[in-house]
């Protein structure tokens, strides 16, 4: 057997290199890419026992609750012994609403002292992109019990609980095939195809001539045309901007009927992760029903589920179950909700949108059946390269005011670092102490 030229060698990879920068314009455009945040609150807080991670920052098991992230490890950061200590008018529900985004006071019927961090995030990183606040069986009246967002004078800001309506707005008049590739993107797609395609044929000429050597190196040549082959290029480093699943939905379906409770939540995510995907929005928040939820979720713990069943008698075990019983319905909600908000994440991983953007999983409490204000339970997925992922922080061995945990408001801190915001404290300068340590 003959041993390959050098100069052959040279033919063939330098192919290859023309491919590889012209591959190189979609990684370019993936660093590029905006960054995004989404929160996504559910009511009533949690059942530590169900939803606390046991182990190491870095070597831990999930445990019921956060069990459907398992396939999302490597995207996960779970934030344990989180603590609200502002303070403001109202129960536990009340201030844990108005104060979860905000880091500030309340202010009492429906107002804050400044705006929820999702405005303050689309303030900076949406260029005119409007932000999209969907809701979820969120009452329509104002109140501390149903609104979360608000404005930079304290005006609470409504979810758009119809997702008819909400596609309207953001997809009204918008034709996703103009936004495809440039004809400069598709030029670079048919040179670098070519080029592979050249170089594969040549490979394979070669093939027979070679010792076994000579056919190692050719080998790894190969894997590395295969492999630049699946790259795409510019405009399609994500899948491509579609609209036809939310323009086929059912219609009439009423957003305020509790039996339609889990399919206008799978439309609203359906449609937060398609405007994402075609970047009609920057900032996204889905609002799950809100405190004080009355929801019954037959889908979670059985058609069998009657008037006594609401999300909140539950939690204050006022159902007529025993307090066993009501611990287990409740872990089985909170599953259910861990189980679509795994889904939606793992679309938006696999369209190529979750490492640039911060998901905020979070409640108003800790202990919906206490009105706890600390251990509130927090979740962040994808990080946009900001937060270490794969990871579990427990701060209940840390202090704040001589309590244990961490102030609610320095989390919020990190996510507008995150976000490429380089403020030292979010909300209340009083209650904030910067952003968590050793996340990053």
């Amino acid at each position: 057997m003959s041993k390959i030229k050098r100069r052959g060698f040279l033919r063939i990879t330098g192919g290859v290199a023309v491919a590889s920068s012209l591959g190189g314009i979609g990684r370019a455009k993936a660093a590029d890419a905006p960054k995004r945040l989404l929160v996504i609150f559910t009511p009533d807080g949690t059942i530590h026992d169900a939803w606390r991670p046991k182990g190491s920052s870095t070597d831990f098991t999930l445990p019921t609750i956060l069990n459907p992230f398992e396939s999302l490890r490597d995207d996960l950061v779970v934030l344990d012994g989180v603590r609200r200590i502002t303070k403001g008018p109202g129960d536990g529900h009340q201030q844990g609403m108005t104060q979860m985004l905000t880091g500030r006071p309340n202010a009492g019927d429906a107002r804050s002292t400044g705006p929820s961090v999702d405005e303050y995030v689309h303030q900076h990183i949406s260029e005119g992109r409007p932000a999209l606040r969907l809701g979820v069986r969120s009452q329509k009246y104002r109140s501390d019990w149903t609104r979360m967002t608000f404005s930079s004078n304290g005006d609470a800001i409504d979810p758009e609980i119809s997702p008819y309506t909400a596609r309207k707005n953001i997809f009204g008049g918008f034709d996703p095939g103009s936004d495809g590739p440039s004809p400069e993107e598709m030029r670079a797609k048919a040179i670098r195809d070519g080029a592979l395609g050249f170089a594969t044929q040549r490979l394979e000429a070669m093939k027979a001539k070679l010792g076994a050597a000579d056919q190692g190196r050719l080998a790894g040549h190969a894997d590395a045309i295969s492999a630049l082959q699946q790259e795409p290029v510019g405009g399609m480093e994500t899948a491509s901007c579609s609209i036809d699943r939310v323009n086929a939905w059912k219609s009439g379906l009423d957003p305020a009927a509790s039996d339609n409770y889990a399919d206008i939540l799978q439309m609203q995510m359906e449609l937060m992760v398609d405007a994402f995907a075609c970047d009609r929005t920057r900032v996204g928040v889905l609002q799950l029903s809100q405190s004080n939820s009355k929801v019954i979720h037959k889908w979670a713990i059985g058609s069998d589920s009657d008037s006594n069943d609401g999300h909140h008698g539950l939690s204050h075990r006022e159902s007529g179950n025993s307090e066993s019983e009501c611990v287990k319905k409740l872990t089985k909600i909170y599953t259910w909700h861990a189980e679509k908000i795994a889904a939606m994440a793992t679309e938006m991983k696999t369209r190529g949108l979750l490492d640039n953007t911060v998901i905020l999983w979070m409640s108003e409490m800790g202990d919906g059946y206490r009105h706890t204000a600390h251990d509130i339970p927090m979740v962040i997925l994808g990080g946009a390269g900001h937060f270490q992922t794969g990871r579990y922080h427990d701060f209940r061995k840390q202090t704040v005011n001589g309590d244990p945990g961490v102030s609610h408001a320095d989390v919020l801190t990190s996510v507008v670092n995150a976000m490429g915001i380089n403020d030292s404290k979010f909300g209340a300068s009083a209650t904030c102490f910067g952003p968590l340590k050793n996340v990053t």
